[in-house]
């Protein structure tokens, strides 16, 4: 067989001009006028590509340039920066970023999905969600802030059951979560990234709508009455720890369900969902997007996987989420998930538009290095 002939594309990298196309479309864009008059290319069809051909060294410079400024931007180094006197939290930001970019090129990290993705989708905070349950169940709204600000998201759905049983709260969920959610450029960004598994507390179907496109089949969704069906390696699978709101009878909701699915007096890890995310924990490093990590039962699985196997072994995983807004509370806050085996990049509070540029981020890391998405090593085979 004839060798193929090294052309003068492959000679002068012309063909990996592709990679570069966010940096492309901003070197073309009004926000970069200056640099393309400093580098004479201003007025040409495509400058990209005449500065891209013509002077690869200038191209390299400037996007090196730009590749910083997007990470400054991205990974909050203003806010960090001011909001704690020095760059310490925003170093931090840079080391965990380039530690996530690690295991995306390796294709082990594995979404896990709260319902703050789904708030931009236009439903409910979870938190908000029990509040408007409160009022249907006409509970005294005070003693619903008491409850929520301690954390007691359980006993909100016991009393509501108690008082109203568990019809009025299933159909409170059924009216909120079965709308048809704002597909958003973060969800879109899952879809890009990730196309092999994402998991999920949400039962809103945004997700699902997210990956549809239009091909049979496409989508596996496990739920909690499928839990331990063997994911298709052909398809995204999609699964809904908690449940999905075209079976809300059978979602997962108040203090009963969960003691079904998680154990009662204690937690038991040879039940399914237990199972499960025992299963993700230790083979992959999950990401967490909109989750809050603070005291439910899927945090108790992770808190008892780490303690049975131990530091050396714990795989690391990361979320993207709010800064607390002083120093001590960001020490606090960091120890938390450090003892979860969770790496935090931090954004600052309520701004949550950064999710989406970080991830954003990442995406575009992973293209310069030649990665199209985080899906190559399939997490399934080791099923």
């Amino acid at each position: 067989m004839i060798d193929q002939a090294e052309t003068w594309c492959d000679r002068d990298e012309h063909k990996l001009f592709e990679l570069f196309v966010d940096f492309n479309d901003w070197l073309e864009s009004d926000e970069a006028i200056a640099v393309r008059k400093e580098n004479n290319i201003d007025g040409l069809a495509q400058p990209s590509k005449a500065l891209f051909a013509g002077d690869k060294e200038a191209y390299d410079q400037v996007f090196g340039e730009y590749r910083v400024a997007r990470h400054n931007e991205a990974l909050n180094k203003e806010y960090l920066c001011e909001q704690f006197i020095d760059d310490h939290w925003f170093q931090r930001n840079i080391d965990h970023f380039d530690q996530l970019i690690q295991y995306l090129e390796e294709g082990t990290v594995v979404p896990f999905v709260g319902a703050g993705i789904s708030v931009a989708g236009g439903f409910p905070s979870w938190k908000n969600h029990l509040r408007q349950q409160g009022r249907t169940a006409g509970i005294l709204k005070k003693h619903i802030e008491n409850l929520l600000g301690n954390g007691h998201y359980e006993k909100i759905i016991e009393e509501i059951e108690n008082i109203r049983g568990r019809d009025v709260f299933t159909q409170e969920i059924r009216d909120v979560f079965s709308r048809t959610g704002k597909i958003t450029d973060t969800t879109l960004l899952l879809t890009e990234i990730f196309s092999d598994t994402v998991i999920t507390t949400n039962y809103d179907r945004l997700i699902e709508q997210a990956f549809d496109t239009g091909q049979e089949n496409a989508v596996q969704v496990i739920n909690d009455l499928n839990v331990l069906d063997i994911p298709d390696a052909d398809r995204v699978t999609i699964i809904k720890l908690h449940g999905d709101i075209k079976n809300s009878a059978k979602c997962i909701l108040g203090k009963n369900q969960y003691d079904q699915a998680y154990g009662c007096d204690q937690l038991d890890m040879t039940l399914p969902i237990p199972k499960l995310l025992s299963y993700y924990y230790r083979t992959s490093s999950l990401l967490f997007l909109g989750c809050s990590l603070n005291k439910d039962r899927t945090i108790q699985v992770f808190k008892a996987v780490k303690l049975a196997i131990g530091d050396a072994m714990t795989p690391q995983h990361f979320s993207i989420e709010q800064a607390p807004e002083n120093e001590q509370e960001i020490v606090v806050r960091n120890a938390h998930l450090a003892s979860l085996g969770i790496t935090p990049i931090w954004f600052e509070k309520g701004c949550f538009d950064y999710v989406e540029s970080i991830l954003r981020l990442a995406k575009n890391e992973l293209r310069y290095r030649g990665v199209k998405y985080c899906g190559e090593k399939n997490l399934k085979s080791m099923k």
